[in-house]
């Protein structure tokens, strides 16, 4: 396990506190708009649709098949590495202060993300312009790569717990990585449909008012 992963755990753990992870990327920040609306720029648009509609049939702009391509990926792998544009991501409508009212019932603790060290900095910045909690952020190692991620999130999460026992994400193979052991829960954002599994705590939320309402209704039941 990553250094900086053990030494949270040891932190939580000595301070006796427990609490919530939140991922970034689709969570916080709307970044799939634009990798959707700059990859259609760069590389076209073979079905002719919006972004919404994009969104709508893929989630996410590398599961389109025409875009499953090495040159597509070569640049997304240079934008990921842009500290400047991680600076500038959208904030998805209102999680920030809803994310404020969570932190009073349940502490956030972390950010877990996918993201790499290189734009740390970006990423520091743009959570505290948005006044999110100024907490531990966990980033992705470089001995981890990109399509690991998720896997890899899950097995950090198994090993935060109980420090952190549970996550708002929007990405639902992270629900599907975790073992059946995992304790803790998935607060699936932006997700209307049926959680992906059952044998563990997975609960789909479409909204960040739908996040709020459970986690205030998993504190209530502890």
């Amino acid at each position: 396990m990553h250094q900086p992963i053990i030494k949270l755990k040891q932190t939580l753990k000595a301070k006796n506190l427990q609490g919530l992870a939140l991922d970034i990327d689709d969570t916080l920040a709307d970044s799939s708009d634009y990798w959707v609306k700059k990859t259609q720029e760069k590389f076209g648009n073979p079905e002719n649709l919006t972004v919404k509609q994009v969104r709508q049939k893929y989630r996410y702009s590398y599961y389109a098949p025409y875009w499953n391509r090495d040159d597509v990926r070569q640049w997304e792998k240079q934008v990921r590495h842009d500290d400047q544009l991680h600076r500038s991501f959208p904030l998805i409508p209102n999680a920030n202060h809803i994310v404020e009212k969570i932190h009073k019932i349940v502490p956030i603790v972390t950010y877990l993300t996918a993201r790499s060290k290189t734009v740390l900095p970006g990423t520091k910045a743009w959570l505290d312009q948005h006044n999110f909690p100024k907490v531990n952020i966990i980033y992705r190692p470089k001995s981890t790569k990109l399509p690991q991620s998720l896997a890899w999130k899950a097995k950090v999460l198994e090993y935060l717990y109980p420090q952190v026992i549970a996550i708002v994400d929007d990405h639902p193979q992270l629900a599907k990585d975790l073992s059946k052991s995992y304790k803790g829960t998935v607060f699936l954002y932006d997700y209307p449909d049926q959680a992906p599994r059952s044998d563990i705590n997975i609960i789909s939320c479409k909204t960040w008012n739908d996040v709020l309402k459970e986690i205030t209704k998993l504190k209530s039941t502890n």
